[in-house]
Formats: C-alpha cells, sequence, structure tokens
C-alpha cells in the first residue's frame, strides 16, 4: 500500500513540475500576450507614477522632443502633470508645464506680467473627480469594455504570427523581459495600407487658412519652421522601414518599462527620399504607493479669480 502511494505522489508530483514548466514556458514565449495584458491591466490603476519620451528626427535631425510624467493618487483625489516640450526647428526653445489635482480644485501655471511663472492658478473642478488612469466611470465600463475588446482583437489580428517574433531576453524571478525587432518585409500590409490613406489626405490638404491683423483670411503652406512640413516630405506612399520594442513586465502582470524605435520611409515631390524616426519611452512605477504633495505644502503662490471684478486674488490655506 505504501509503494502505491509513494507511485502516486511520484505521479503527482511529475505532473505538477511538467505543468509548471510548460507554463513558465508559456510565460516566458509569449511577449505579445504579456505585453498587451500588462497595458490593459493599466485601465483600472488608481495609484501610480507614470513617465515618458518622445523624441522625432527627420533624416537624422531632431525635429521635436517632449517628456511627461504623472504622479497619480486617485483614491486622495490628488494627481501632478507635468510636461516638457523642445522644438528646435520653430527656434521657441524649452516649454514645460505644471498642473494639479488636488481635493475639488484644478491648479495651472500663472505668469506675471513679465512672462515669469509666478506659482499657480486655482480653478473650482467641475464633475466628479478620477478614479482610475483612463477616468472611466462606472455606468460607462460595460461600453468601453467593449471598446477594449474590440482594439483587442483588431490587434491580434494585425500582428498575426508576428507574436512568434517576441524574444525574451531575461527571465528573472520578479519580471521578465522580451525584444521584437521587424524589418519593412514583416510589417503587415494593412499598417502601410493605413499609412498610404492618411498621408495622402495629409498631403491633399498640405495649406492651411490664418488671418492677418485686418482680419483677412490667408492661406499659407507649411514650411521648414513646422513639424507638419516634414511630414508632408515623406509623400503619400510612406512605409514602416523597422521598428524595434523592448519593454519589461513583472511577474504580477503590471507593465514596467518599454522603448520602441519606429523608422517611416518615403519620397518627396521630387523623387528624395526620407527617413523619419520616432523614438519613445514608457514607464510605470511607485504602482499604489505613489504619493502626491498637496499643493498647500508646495511653497508657492496660489492665486484665484474674483469673477465679480476680475482681479486675481491671493490664495491663503
Amino acid at each position: 500500500m505504501k509503494k502505491k502511494n509513494v507511485a502516486a505522489i511520484c505521479t503527482v508530483a511529475g505532473v505538477c513540475v511538467l505543468t509548471s514548466a510548460a507554463f513558465a514556458s508559456y510565460q516566458t514565449a509569449n511577449g505579445y500576450d504579456t505585453l498587451k495584458k500588462s497595458l490593459m491591466g493599466s485601465i483600472d490603476y488608481t495609484n501610480c507614477t507614470i513617465t515618458g519620451n518622445m523624441k522625432a528626427s527627420f533624416d537624422g535631425t531632431e525635429l521635436v522632443s517632449a517628456s511627461y510624467g504623472l504622479e497619480a493618487d486617485y483614491p486622495n483625489q490628488r494627481s501632478h502633470n507635468y510636461t516638457t516640450t523642445v522644438s528646435p526647428i520653430d527656434g521657441t526653445g524649452t516649454y514645460t508645464s505644471d498642473s494639479y489635482e488636488d481635493g475639488g480644485y484644478y491648479y495651472y501655471e500663472h505668469y506675471n506680467d513679465n512672462g515669469e511663472k509666478d506659482g499657480l492658478i486655482r480653478n473650482e473642478r467641475y464633475g466628479d473627480p478620477k478614479t482610475n488612469l483612463f477616468g472611466i466611470d462606472e455606468q460607462d465600463r460595460n461600453t468601453v469594455n467593449k471598446i477594449f475588446r474590440f482594439m483587442e482583437l483588431a490587434a491580434d489580428t494585425v500582428v498575426g504570427d508576428l507574436r512568434n517574433n517576441f524574444v525574451c531576453t531575461e527571465d528573472a524571478d520578479d519580471h521578465s523581459s522580451y525584444s521584437i525587432t521587424l524589418d519593412s518585409v514583416q510589417i503587415p500590409e494593412i499598417v502601410n495600407a493605413g499609412l498610404s490613406a492618411i498621408f495622402s489626405v495629409a498631403n491633399a490638404e498640405s495649406t492651411y487658412i490664418t488671418v492677418d491683423d485686418n482680419g483677412n483670411e490667408i492661406t499659407m503652406s507649411y514650411d521648414a519652421n513646422d513639424f507638419e512640413y516634414y511630414i508632408l516630405q515623406l509623400g503619400t506612399d510612406p512605409v514602416v522601414d523597422n521598428l524595434t520594442l523592448n519593454f519589461t513586465a513583472g511577474k504580477d502582470g503590471n507593465f514596467r518599462d518599454g522603448k520602441a524605435t519606429v523608422n517611416f520611409k518615403g519620397t518627396d515631390a521630387n523623387g528624395a527620399e526620407h527617413t523619419m524616426t520616432f523614438d519613445i519611452d514608457l514607464s510605470f512605477s511607485n504602482i499604489g504607493t505613489t504619493s502626491v504633495t498637496p499643493v498647500s505644502e508646495l511653497g508657492v503662490n496660489v492665486y484665484e479669480y474674483d469673477y465679480d471684478d476680475g482681479s486675481l486674488d491671493k490664495v491663503e490655506f
């Protein structure tokens, strides 16, 4: 009887080990599914920190770069957004912005008469506060779930067998990292067909209407100071020449960070070939532990408009 028990235990243990090994292999072999589920899981985040950076270049010359940050603590009705944008092509230099949500108020940057930043202006918040990262109300949840399900199936269709191109580059105790690189012949045809349609519309609308000091409408064309100018230099049939994506997800299913580079190639009206490159990185951190400093503790001036007399009054906390 004892031998039978030992044999049964060994059999069960063997099945468990093989099943666990197979599941572990599935987890590390399916980078696409890991990426998709980790990003979709962020829908319900109520507390986290997000940072991101983007850079666009044309034929190796930087056109614009931007960084973004969000500290979110929605259970305590607090959040902090900050951005920095640098646009070398138009000579505007560096632009930064800070905004906050704290309790029943929104706060955004105030500039004095000399154009210098001087604290924040407070406005009363309208509507209910956000309760999750995407601002989805509970009454809209069913509809939103259907939309995300459609997007998921559409992504699955476009990606198709390319999911097998995701390579697990690291499988640590608490996270896994993946990488995928695709060249032009591997890009799904539907992607380039969509690009062609979008750029054809963009080129058909390559001018815009503005108004001069006398109120007269003027038809203008984009020039080298405009980002749109370089988009138009790719012509009407650009293609994705190659892309690279590297990302890491925790074993808890949370997306941690990712970096992507996408190169587009196109031909201008004179037959010259051009390349536009987008470099993007995104990271999630401090999930469940993000703390946003109350505006009252920032040590900056806070003002509020007096709509009765149009004055700007300083707020005392």
